[in-house]
């Protein structure tokens, strides 16, 4: 099932709706999609005066919506740097966020226990919000490690495991892991 069909069903005609158009205005103006993001879920939310689960709906759709008209993910003029990127840097980029290293910590720590590979809600802790912790994993964490190689994980699935570039990473998260009480607070 393509993860689009559901916004086919509920918006036909590839318009966005009023409110999927302000929401991923907010959204861009506020900083939720920068690099890093300088805006939550919550203070999107909340200059909209909505929920954050509407709000999340609004952007998904209106995400979805925006992607299949301007048909950006079928357009060969669009590169993805995820796979052909330096691996030094790739390596470094998958470091730099905690939800990265939590994945890739505990991807090598239980396929060297030979457990095979995790649920995605293995990741929540107490202190996460898990409606925000589910939708960046969804699209922007899960995606980045699997582009990188160093997950496999299918969107429509729940479980994660190594993936063929993980040899690339390993070296590092085992020398981070032996090293983490040398380490600034926040490994992984």
């Amino acid at each position: 099932m393509d993860r689009f069909d559901d916004v086919e069903t509920r918006n036909p005609t590839g318009v966005l709706t009023v409110d999927e158009r302000e929401t991923l205005r907010v959204a861009l103006e506020t900083g939720y999609f920068g690099v890093p993001r300088t805006a939550t879920l919550d203070e999107v939310a909340d200059e909209l005066g909505r929920s954050n689960v509407e709000s999340s709906q609004q952007l998904r759709r209106g995400m979805a919506t925006v992607l299949r008209a301007t048909n950006v993910l079928d357009d060969p003029a669009v590169v993805a740097d995820g796979g052909t990127g330096r691996p030094l840097d790739r390596l470094f980029d998958a470091l730099s966020h905690p939800y990265r290293r939590r994945i890739l910590t505990l991807v090598s720590e239980r396929e060297s226990r030979e457990e095979g590979g995790f649920s995605i809600g293995a990741l929540a802790t107490e202190d996460d919000d898990l409606e925000l912790l589910t939708t960046e994993l969804y699209h922007a964490h899960l995606p980045m490690l699997a582009d990188a190689g160093y997950i496999e994980w299918e969107s429509d699935g729940e479980t994660v495991h190594r993936g063929s570039n993980f040899e690339e990473i390993e070296p590092v998260l085992r020398l981070m892991t032996e090293h983490r009480d040398e380490l600034p607070d926040g490994w992984p």
